[in-house]
């Protein structure tokens, strides 16, 4: 479910890079691993200037787009008595899993945003399914929070006219990244130390066993062929009957730091950037920039650098180190 422009909660920001992307993003996946996509193409609804069919026409037989118009109830921010939701994605997901579902073993539903990160010895994903076969396990859970762009691989900030920065809010910028550059790389600064994201995620996404799963909403699988099952047949199973359905036992968290994990690359509003030059210094503020620690210097409480930048997050030496250079060399939409 994705889209080529879009509005932010709150009608906030329109983000216009979803070609740019998706490109990235479906030319990583295959990288990794995967065999086809079903792209969710959301464009109509918020402009019909461009769509994503440009993108998904340059992998031919490998990505399905699927024109999707279904419209949100409401885009209200998530602070509100009644908050936004994302009934078009609720959809889309239900659409995918009974269309294609059975056409796969192994299915998942991300965001163009969100990269799955093969960790440790893994080098795909299809071996990351292969562990997962080995134990056993039906779904695997991948915790999501959003990491940081940082700041020295950023386009230099273009400050924007004080009245579109907001009442509070000054020197604020539309955040770009430069066009020789990944997304991915751009946006390596994870906000927790490495293997701690799963102790203060907002949100999870799955891979999970097609068959086994029979219902799933976004982030969770809801009706599986273990939950589905009466109380006689759950005891002649071998298992414990309980009145209230917990988590299924043929899943599990990824180990975040020998197996998987997932990086959140959510764009940055231009408002969210308002006094950037102030708050992500001496710290003094929430700063959505990302300035990396450098190894030790977290552990031993240092909190700024020399010129006064706050420590905010952390890179991911794997993503660094062989993601990023791997995807350098096989992706041809670079500039």
């Amino acid at each position: 479910w994705a889209s080529s422009e879009y509005h932010t909660r709150g009608e906030r920001y329109n983000i216009k890079d979803g070609q740019r992307r998706l490109k990235e993003w479906l030319t990583y996946n295959f990288m990794t691993g995967f065999d086809h996509f079903y792209v969710y193409d959301n464009s109509a609804v918020h402009t019909q200037d461009s769509n994503l069919k440009p993108v998904t026409d340059l992998f031919p037989d490998k990505v399905t787009r699927v024109p999707w118009n279904a419209k949100i109830c409401n885009n209200r921010p998530n602070n509100v008595d009644s908050p936004g939701e994302r009934s078009s994605q609720y959809a889309a997901e239900a659409s995918c899993k009974l269309r294609f579902g059975s056409h796969a073993e192994w299915i998942g539903a991300f965001d163009i945003d969100e990269y799955l990160v093969p960790m440790g010895k893994y080098k795909s994903v299809p071996e990351l399914l292969d562990m997962m076969e080995d134990q056993g396990l039906n779904m695997l859970n991948f915790a999501s929070y959003r990491a940081w762009p940082r700041r020295i691989l950023i386009d230099k900030p273009k400050l924007l006219p004080p009245e579109k920065c907001g009442r509070w809010a000054k020197n604020c910028f539309d955040l770009t990244v430069p066009s020789n550059r990944t997304i991915l790389q751009t946006y390596n600064c994870d906000r927790q130390p490495p293997g701690e994201k799963q102790k203060t995620m907002p949100a999870e996404k799955q891979l999970y066993n097609s068959d086994y799963v029979k219902l799933h909403f976004v982030h969770y699988s809801e009706v599986t062929e273990l939950t589905q099952l009466n109380k006689t047949a759950m005891i002649e199973s071998g298992r414990k009957w309980t009145y209230r359905i917990g988590t299924d036992p043929t899943s599990r968290f990824v180990d975040e730091i020998n197996e998987g994990t997932m990086m959140h690359a959510k764009a940055v509003a231009y408002q969210d950037t308002g006094k950037w030059d102030e708050v992500c210094k001496h710290d003094k503020g929430f700063c959505r920039l990302g300035n990396p620690y450098p190894p030790g210097a977290y552990e031993a409480k240092i909190k700024v650098d020399e010129e006064g930048w706050t420590y905010n997050c952390w890179v991911n030496e794997k993503v660094e180190n062989y993601w990023v250079p791997k995807l350098l060399d096989e992706n041809p939409f670079l500039d």
